[in-house]
Protein backbone atom coordinates (compact mmCIF):
# COMPACT_ATOMS: atom_id res chain seq x y z
CA UNK A 1 0.00 0.00 0.00
CA UNK A 2 1.21 3.53 -1.01
CA UNK A 3 2.23 5.54 1.36
CA UNK A 4 1.45 9.08 1.87
CA UNK A 5 4.32 12.25 1.38
CA UNK A 6 4.93 13.49 4.61
CA UNK A 7 3.48 17.24 4.70
CA UNK A 8 5.54 20.17 6.85
CA UNK A 9 3.65 21.64 9.69
CA UNK A 10 2.43 24.82 9.07
CA UNK A 11 3.85 27.35 11.72
CA UNK A 12 2.16 28.78 14.51
CA UNK A 13 -0.16 31.63 13.27
CA UNK A 14 1.54 35.04 15.28
CA UNK A 15 -0.48 36.87 17.36
CA UNK A 16 -1.57 40.19 15.55
CA UNK A 17 -0.09 43.18 16.87
CA UNK A 18 -3.01 45.32 19.08
CA UNK A 19 -3.49 48.27 17.20
CA UNK A 20 -1.13 51.48 17.55
CA UNK A 21 2.02 49.61 17.52
CA UNK A 22 3.82 48.14 15.32
CA UNK A 23 6.90 46.01 15.65
CA UNK A 24 6.63 46.64 19.20
CA UNK A 25 6.88 50.31 18.99
CA UNK A 26 3.90 52.72 19.67
CA UNK A 27 2.83 54.13 16.36
CA UNK A 28 0.10 57.15 15.90
CA UNK A 29 0.45 60.44 17.49
CA UNK A 30 1.86 58.90 20.33
CA UNK A 31 4.87 58.11 18.90
CA UNK A 32 7.88 59.42 19.54
CA UNK A 33 10.10 61.45 16.78
CA UNK A 34 12.60 59.68 14.71
CA UNK A 35 16.10 60.20 15.83
CA UNK A 36 18.29 62.49 13.64
CA UNK A 37 21.10 60.70 12.19
CA UNK A 38 24.50 61.35 12.66
CA UNK A 39 26.39 63.30 10.02
CA UNK A 40 29.99 61.88 9.90
CA UNK A 41 32.51 64.97 10.14
CA UNK A 42 34.57 65.30 6.84
CA UNK A 43 38.50 64.71 7.03
CA UNK A 44 40.96 66.73 7.90
CA UNK A 45 43.29 65.77 5.32
CA UNK A 46 40.83 65.74 2.22
CA UNK A 47 39.89 69.42 3.60
CA UNK A 48 43.54 70.66 3.23
CA UNK A 49 44.43 69.10 0.27
CA UNK A 50 41.33 71.07 -0.93
CA UNK A 51 42.76 74.63 -0.39
CA UNK A 52 46.39 74.06 -1.20
CA UNK A 53 46.01 74.55 -4.79
CA UNK A 54 44.47 77.72 -4.33
CA UNK A 55 47.11 78.58 -2.09
CA UNK A 56 49.72 77.69 -4.29
CA UNK A 57 48.03 80.14 -6.89
CA UNK A 58 47.68 82.85 -5.36
CA UNK A 59 51.75 82.84 -3.92
CA UNK A 60 52.19 82.25 -7.98
CA UNK A 61 50.47 85.49 -8.88
CA UNK A 62 52.04 87.36 -5.87
CA UNK A 63 55.84 85.87 -7.49
CA UNK A 64 54.98 87.20 -11.03
CA UNK A 65 54.02 90.63 -9.76
CA UNK A 66 56.94 91.15 -7.75
CA UNK A 67 59.14 89.98 -10.24
CA UNK A 68 57.14 92.45 -13.14
CA UNK A 69 57.43 95.61 -10.73
CA UNK A 70 61.11 95.04 -10.22
CA UNK A 71 61.75 94.72 -14.17
CA UNK A 72 59.59 97.77 -14.29
CA UNK A 73 61.23 100.12 -12.37
CA UNK A 74 64.01 99.16 -13.87
CA UNK A 75 66.10 96.58 -11.43
CA UNK A 76 67.24 93.52 -11.78
CA UNK A 77 64.43 90.54 -10.98
CA UNK A 78 64.95 88.94 -7.41
CA UNK A 79 65.82 85.80 -9.43
CA UNK A 80 69.18 87.39 -11.21
CA UNK A 81 72.73 87.42 -9.95
CA UNK A 82 73.77 90.49 -9.36
CA UNK A 83 78.11 90.21 -9.29
CA UNK A 84 80.35 91.02 -7.09
CA UNK A 85 81.91 94.79 -6.60
CA UNK A 86 85.61 92.76 -7.55
CA UNK A 87 83.47 90.78 -10.96
CA UNK A 88 83.49 94.28 -12.98
CA UNK A 89 83.29 93.54 -16.54
CA UNK A 90 86.38 93.35 -18.79
CA UNK A 91 87.14 95.98 -20.76
CA UNK A 92 90.04 98.08 -22.44
CA UNK A 93 93.23 98.72 -20.06
CA UNK A 94 93.34 102.48 -18.67
CA UNK A 95 96.56 103.49 -17.14
CA UNK A 96 97.64 107.02 -15.82
CA UNK A 97 100.80 108.89 -16.34
CA UNK A 98 101.83 112.95 -16.97
CA UNK A 99 102.72 113.94 -20.75
CA UNK A 100 106.38 114.91 -21.10
CA UNK A 101 108.56 116.82 -24.10
CA UNK A 102 111.86 115.44 -25.21
CA UNK A 103 114.32 118.27 -24.53
CA UNK A 104 117.24 119.13 -26.86
CA UNK A 105 119.68 120.99 -24.33
CA UNK A 106 121.75 123.19 -25.88
CA UNK A 107 125.50 124.39 -24.53
CA UNK A 108 128.78 126.01 -25.39
CA UNK A 109 131.61 124.47 -26.10
CA UNK A 110 134.07 127.46 -25.50
CA UNK A 111 133.40 130.01 -22.16
CA UNK A 112 132.00 133.40 -22.70
CA UNK A 113 129.51 136.12 -21.40
CA UNK A 114 126.19 135.93 -23.11
CA UNK A 115 125.27 139.11 -24.96
CA UNK A 116 121.90 138.22 -26.42
CA UNK A 117 119.71 134.95 -25.68
CA UNK A 118 116.06 133.89 -26.42
CA UNK A 119 112.90 133.90 -24.25
CA UNK A 120 111.43 130.99 -22.79
CA UNK A 121 108.28 129.48 -24.81
CA UNK A 122 109.92 131.48 -27.89
CA UNK A 123 109.09 129.52 -31.30
CA UNK A 124 112.48 128.87 -32.89
CA UNK A 125 113.36 127.31 -36.20
CA UNK A 126 116.27 124.67 -37.15
CA UNK A 127 119.74 126.64 -37.11
CA UNK A 128 118.22 129.82 -35.34
CA UNK A 129 120.62 131.40 -32.71
CA UNK A 130 119.44 130.95 -29.54
CA UNK A 131 122.58 132.98 -27.87
CA UNK A 132 124.90 135.06 -28.77
CA UNK A 133 128.38 134.96 -26.96
CA UNK A 134 130.66 137.93 -26.72
CA UNK A 135 133.15 137.82 -29.78
CA UNK A 136 134.35 141.32 -30.16
CA UNK A 137 138.36 139.61 -29.52
CA UNK A 138 138.07 137.32 -32.23
CA UNK A 139 136.52 139.64 -34.62
CA UNK A 140 139.71 141.96 -33.88
CA UNK A 141 142.07 138.77 -34.70
CA UNK A 142 139.69 137.99 -38.36
CA UNK A 143 140.48 141.33 -39.36
CA UNK A 144 144.39 141.18 -38.25
CA UNK A 145 145.11 137.88 -39.87
CA UNK A 146 145.80 136.91 -43.02
CA UNK A 147 143.87 134.60 -45.50
CA UNK A 148 144.61 131.51 -44.38
CA UNK A 149 144.58 132.29 -40.73
CA UNK A 150 141.18 134.11 -41.01
CA UNK A 151 139.42 130.82 -42.46
CA UNK A 152 140.41 129.37 -39.19
CA UNK A 153 139.29 132.49 -36.93
CA UNK A 154 136.05 132.28 -39.17
CA UNK A 155 135.39 128.43 -37.77
CA UNK A 156 136.07 129.47 -34.68
CA UNK A 157 133.69 132.12 -34.21
CA UNK A 158 130.72 129.55 -34.94
CA UNK A 159 131.91 128.74 -31.19
CA UNK A 160 130.66 131.64 -29.79
CA UNK A 161 126.74 131.41 -31.87
CA UNK A 162 124.62 129.14 -30.05
CA UNK A 163 122.12 127.70 -32.48
CA UNK A 164 118.67 125.18 -32.23
CA UNK A 165 119.07 121.78 -33.92
CA UNK A 166 115.44 121.31 -34.44
CA UNK A 167 111.96 123.17 -35.24
CA UNK A 168 110.06 123.45 -31.69
CA UNK A 169 109.86 125.78 -28.82
CA UNK A 170 112.13 126.72 -26.22
CA UNK A 171 111.20 125.37 -22.83
CA UNK A 172 113.88 126.42 -20.52
CA UNK A 173 116.31 129.43 -20.45
CA UNK A 174 118.56 128.41 -16.95
CA UNK A 175 121.27 131.54 -18.02
CA UNK A 176 120.68 135.24 -18.24
CA UNK A 177 122.12 137.52 -20.65
CA UNK A 178 125.28 139.15 -18.92
CA UNK A 179 126.68 136.30 -17.46
CA UNK A 180 129.35 133.81 -18.39
CA UNK A 181 128.82 130.38 -19.34
CA UNK A 182 131.26 127.60 -19.06
CA UNK A 183 132.05 125.15 -21.65
CA UNK A 184 129.40 121.92 -21.64
CA UNK A 185 126.80 124.16 -19.59
CA UNK A 186 123.40 124.33 -20.44
CA UNK A 187 122.42 127.82 -22.58
CA UNK A 188 118.69 126.72 -23.40
CA UNK A 189 116.38 123.43 -23.85
CA UNK A 190 114.51 123.37 -27.02
CA UNK A 191 111.83 121.02 -27.78
CA UNK A 192 109.79 119.88 -30.88
CA UNK A 193 105.69 119.73 -29.42
CA UNK A 194 104.40 118.45 -32.64
CA UNK A 195 104.93 115.15 -30.52
CA UNK A 196 104.41 114.53 -26.80
CA UNK A 197 106.25 111.52 -24.50
CA UNK A 198 103.80 109.68 -22.12
CA UNK A 199 105.06 107.16 -19.67
CA UNK A 200 102.25 105.54 -18.04
CA UNK A 201 102.04 103.15 -15.00
CA UNK A 202 100.60 99.87 -15.71
CA UNK A 203 100.32 97.17 -13.09
CA UNK A 204 101.97 93.86 -13.09
CA UNK A 205 99.07 91.98 -14.03
CA UNK A 206 97.99 93.85 -16.85
CA UNK A 207 101.47 93.97 -18.73
CA UNK A 208 100.31 91.15 -20.82
CA UNK A 209 97.59 93.71 -22.29
CA UNK A 210 100.45 96.39 -23.52
CA UNK A 211 102.81 95.67 -26.39
CA UNK A 212 105.12 97.36 -28.18
CA UNK A 213 103.52 99.24 -31.65
CA UNK A 214 99.84 99.00 -30.17
CA UNK A 215 97.33 102.06 -30.44
CA UNK A 216 96.49 104.48 -27.74
CA UNK A 217 94.00 106.84 -27.04
CA UNK A 218 94.73 109.53 -24.54
CA UNK A 219 92.60 111.99 -22.84
CA UNK A 220 93.51 115.14 -20.64
CA UNK A 221 91.18 116.67 -18.65
CA UNK A 222 91.09 120.48 -20.31
CA UNK A 223 89.79 118.58 -23.42
CA UNK A 224 87.27 115.96 -22.37
CA UNK A 225 85.63 115.65 -25.26
CA UNK A 226 88.53 114.60 -27.21
CA UNK A 227 91.34 111.94 -28.08
CA UNK A 228 94.31 112.13 -28.89
CA UNK A 229 96.24 109.20 -30.78
CA UNK A 230 99.16 107.26 -29.58
CA UNK A 231 101.43 104.48 -29.73
CA UNK A 232 103.29 102.43 -27.40
CA UNK A 233 107.34 102.92 -28.25
CA UNK A 234 109.19 100.92 -25.40
CA UNK A 235 108.27 99.07 -22.19
CA UNK A 236 110.90 99.37 -18.75
CA UNK A 237 112.21 96.47 -18.09
CA UNK A 238 112.36 96.87 -14.56
CA UNK A 239 109.16 97.44 -12.12
CA UNK A 240 108.75 100.57 -9.73
CA UNK A 241 106.73 102.51 -7.02
CA UNK A 242 104.11 104.51 -8.48
CA UNK A 243 105.54 107.61 -9.00
CA UNK A 244 103.77 110.30 -6.26
CA UNK A 245 102.13 112.55 -8.52
CA UNK A 246 100.37 109.73 -10.41
CA UNK A 247 97.00 108.13 -8.87
CA UNK A 248 95.64 107.50 -4.95
CA UNK A 249 98.33 107.20 -2.30
CA UNK A 250 97.07 103.40 -1.64
CA UNK A 251 97.86 103.06 -5.82
CA UNK A 252 101.01 104.11 -5.08
CA UNK A 253 102.42 101.24 -2.89
CA UNK A 254 102.10 99.15 -6.18
CA UNK A 255 104.55 98.09 -7.77
CA UNK A 256 104.13 98.75 -11.79
CA UNK A 257 106.06 99.41 -15.08
CA UNK A 258 106.86 102.52 -16.94
CA UNK A 259 104.69 102.28 -20.39
CA UNK A 260 106.38 104.53 -23.19
CA UNK A 261 103.96 105.97 -25.49
CA UNK A 262 104.44 109.06 -28.17
CA UNK A 263 101.18 111.11 -28.56
CA UNK A 264 100.35 112.96 -31.86
CA UNK A 265 100.14 117.03 -30.48
CA UNK A 266 99.78 118.24 -33.91
CA UNK A 267 97.68 121.30 -33.26
CA UNK A 268 99.74 121.90 -29.99
CA UNK A 269 97.10 121.51 -27.72
CA UNK A 270 99.04 119.36 -25.55
CA UNK A 271 100.94 120.53 -22.55
CA UNK A 272 103.91 119.14 -21.01
CA UNK A 273 103.54 118.63 -17.44
CA UNK A 274 99.61 117.86 -18.25
CA UNK A 275 98.23 114.76 -16.23
CA UNK A 276 96.38 112.43 -18.86
CA UNK A 277 94.86 108.98 -19.04
CA UNK A 278 96.10 106.12 -21.47
CA UNK A 279 93.07 103.67 -22.89
CA UNK A 280 94.88 100.90 -24.76
CA UNK A 281 93.22 100.13 -27.82
CA UNK A 282 93.14 96.78 -29.88
CA UNK A 283 94.84 96.87 -33.53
Amino acid sequence: MAQQPRTKPAPPATPESPPGKQNGQPTGPLAPPPAPTAVAPAEPSRRRHGRSPAILAILLVLLLATAAWWIGAGRPAPTQLLPWPWQEPAGPLVASGTLEADEILVGSEIAGRIVSLVQEGQPVQADQILAQLDDSLIQIQIRQANVAARQQLEVQLEHYRLRSPIDGVVMRVPMHVGEVVSPGQTVAAVADLSSLKLTAYVLERDLGQVRVGQPVAVTVDPFPDRTFPGVVTGINQRAEFTPRNVQTRSDRLNLVFGVRIRVENPEGLLKPGMPADATFLEP
